[in-house]
């Protein structure tokens, strides 16, 4: 369509004649003292800050990757120059950034602002599912950003692409044409860019919805099925250590909770061990009742202590019962750890 340019390849396209320009300086408007020195003389390296950019960005994914949280990421947002670097250069390295260089003057550009800001949030996805994120620039506002990018007629579209400008068009356009034009931006880097982090907050904000979901029905009664949505959380691959540790605990809690029943038995199920260590029955109920209160070390002690008072099958009972109650916990338990080596201590 007319001013429009479809992009074939964005890592190897060429910028339009008016952003190539906007690295050279150029002073042919005075100069703002408020504009940031990179904004200076109409013109601004994007290679060179993206270098330091994508630097930063670099130490900030190892961050994450350490367990550190990633902030959440505007689907749509206004550029200042405080966010230029961030939203413009970094992003880019990470998803495709359509940006729209308009005025509140222009018709067409509150209209395209509208279209992209609206269309960026219809897709119901994770942050890091996204192929794409909408960033304004008031040219009224930030005159200086728009001159750096070369842009001289308002509303000029930019698409960003690893720092660098990969393809734009100028002036209005059918709404039809500029969404086959934002597809074949995103066609085109299909598989070239990292993508978005996580959102670490959606993500803690779903977990936790989960395990107040299994709470829910344990209070109404309904162990297995809070069982189960233990089981759901500890089986999918996303769920971060911490949560998982959450989960497998509570998971224990319910089960322990559901085989204790009446509390005044596993009292005199303790009693019972003290006066027979050797009672495997009452052993492995006071080693529940311990494990439900938190002390699930000195369940597992009563229960090893029964092998070393028990010989053939009931050695071998109390050995089953430990091993059903390890299995509670996760293997790596440092108190599951002890216990195993005390157990196989027992059994010679």
């Amino acid at each position: 369509m007319e001013g429009m340019t479809v992009p074939h390849d964005p890592s190897s396209q060429q910028p339009s004649q008016s952003q190539s320009d906007a690295r050279q300086a150029r002073p042919s408007a005075p100069q703002q003292p408020q504009a940031p020195q990179r904004f200076v003389s109409g013109a601004i390296d994007l290679g060179t800050v993206k270098q330091q950019a994508v630097q930063r960005e670099r130490h900030a994914q190892q961050a994450a990757e350490a367990g550190v949280s990633v902030d959440y990421v505007a689907r749509s947002a206004d550029v200042t120059p405080e966010s230029f670097e961030q939203d413009l250069v970094v992003r880019s390295t990470q998803v495709p950034v359509i940006l729209l260089v308009g005025s509140a003057r222009s018709e067409a550009s509150a209209e395209l602002k509208n279209f992209f800001a609206r269309l960026v949030e219809i897709p119901d996805v994770p942050q890091e599912q996204l192929k794409w994120v909408f960033r304004y620039i008031d040219a009224d506002a930030v005159p200086e950003m728009a001159q750096a990018l070369g842009v001289r007629g308002v509303p000029t579209v930019l698409a960003l692409v690893a720092g660098r400008p990969a393809t734009s068009f100028q002036g209005a356009q059918p709404q039809e044409q500029v969404e086959q034009w934002l597809e074949s931006v995103i066609q085109a880097v299909d598989g070239k860019l990292p993508g978005l982090p996580a959102d670490s907050g959606a993500a803690a904000e779903e977990q936790d919805s989960r395990l107040a979901e299994a709470a829910s029905l344990i209070e109404q009664g309904q162990t297995q099925e809070a069982i189960a949505a233990y089981d759901a959380i500890l089986a999918d691959p996303n769920t971060d250590p911490e949560l998982a540790a959450t989960a497998r605990a509570a998971r224990a809690n319910a089960i322990l909770a559901e085989r204790a029943g009446d509390p005044a038995a596993g009292e005199q199920a303790l009693e019972q061990v003290e006066a027979d260590p050797g009672n495997v029955d009452a052993a492995a109920a006071a080693a529940e009742l311990l494990a439900l209160s938190g002390e699930k070390a000195q369940g597992f002690e009563i229960l090893v202590n029964a092998m070393r008072h028990t010989a053939g099958e009931e050695k071998d009972r109390a050995k089953q019962q430990l091993l059903q109650l390890f299995d509670l916990y996760d293997a790596a338990d440092p108190e599951v750890i002890a216990a195993r080596t005390n157990m196989a201590s027992a059994l010679f």
